[in-house]
């Protein structure tokens, strides 16, 4: 009898875990929107609608590159200096150098690239923990930028204000750049060969390795990729913004990494599906933040916010992956 009522009680915690696990972030952020709504009769206007969307294509270029890293199982905490670094960089060709726009964010992307390879070559090769990793270069890119800037403001030439103004139906430029992004990101992951043994790194390096996978090569450019997209993300949102501050980005590895996990990336690696959960995770995570702002809500408590965002991100993700609370 004990042992029939045992094993009921332990099927109705799996049932309420998966529950939990399956449909619980997205019941607490139907309850937010509720009351955003409530608290702000402007939350569910179509500029801010729009305001959210610019918000999201900005990290969630850098997100779809945090997708790559987190299938390997590894991380990137140094996207955010990436970031601002990349920007700086190609501000300084817009300002300094008087190059046209395009090479800005080609130059933006070279040098996130460049970060990257660093961090790819660092985890891949020399088998150091991605963590120490990109910490490590987390500092330095951006001791780099406010060296370059020496802690000043950079303000972008009146040329980007084309970049930023342009609207296509409507919906910012930047917008389609972020799709543009998932799209290819999607198709690499899913329909080509390297996304296939990125998958299979993901879940089983060693076994990969057996099968004839070249995985350090494989981990290599999961990174170089992230690295890129931090680039361009960066230059993406110096442009939106038409001016770069020390507090660029800070910060941002966290919205990236949470929004990551939201949207289905595992941090035990092997998982994850850009479309759609890039645009589902970096989405959630911005409509919270911008409702927040909204309703006035202090910085201390939006950071505890985001704080939870990314414990209930990671619980979920633990409880996925080891199949049940014990």
């Amino acid at each position: 009898m004990e042992t029939s009522q045992a094993r009921k009680d332990a099927i109705f915690r799996k049932k309420l875990v998966d529950t939990f696990c399956n449909y619980g972030i997205y019941i607490i952020f139907l309850i937010m929107i509720i009351y955003f709504s409530v608290q702000s009769t402007g939350f569910l206007s179509l500029s801010n609608a729009i305001t959210v969307l610019q918000l999201s294509s900005t990290l969630g270029i850098s997100v779809v590159g945090m997708f790559f890293v987190l299938v390997t199982g590894g991380i990137d905490i140094s996207v955010a200096s990436n970031m601002y670094f990349s920007a700086v960089v190609g501000t300084t060709l817009l300002n300094n150098l008087g190059c046209p726009l395009i090479l800005c964010f080609v130059g933006s992307c070279l040098s996130g690239l460049l970060i990257g390879c660093i961090n790819g070559f660092c985890v891949s090769r020399l088998k150091i923990v991605p963590f120490i990793t990109t910490l490590a270069t987390y500092s330095v890119a951006k001791g780099l930028g406010l060296m370059f800037t020496n802690q000043q403001m950079l303000f972008l030439d009146a040329k980007v204000r084309v970049f930023s103004s342009t609207r296509i139906f409507g919906i910012p430029l930047m917008v389609y750049i972020f799709l543009a992004v998932v799209i290819l990101g999607h198709f690499v992951l899913t329909k080509t060969q390297y996304g296939r043994q990125l998958f299979a790194c993901g879940n089983n390096l060693t076994g990969a390795n057996k099968m004839g996978i070249n995985g350090p090569r494989v981990v290599f450019i999961a990174y170089a990729i992230c690295g890129a997209l931090a680039g361009l993300a960066g230059m993406v949102n110096a442009a939106r913004l038409s001016v770069i501050n020390p507090n660029f980005a800070q910060n941002d590895e966290f919205t990236v990494i949470s929004s990551a996990v939201i949207g289905g990336a595992s941090l035990f690696g092997g998982k994850g599906k850009v479309i759609p959960g890039a645009i589902i995770g970096i989405v959630m995570v911005q409509v919270i933040s911008n409702g927040l702002t909204i309703i006035g809500a202090s910085a201390y408590i939006q950071n505890i916010f985001k704080g939870l965002i990314i414990f209930v991100a990671v619980m979920v993700d633990s409880i996925k992956n080891n199949g049940d609370i014990h």
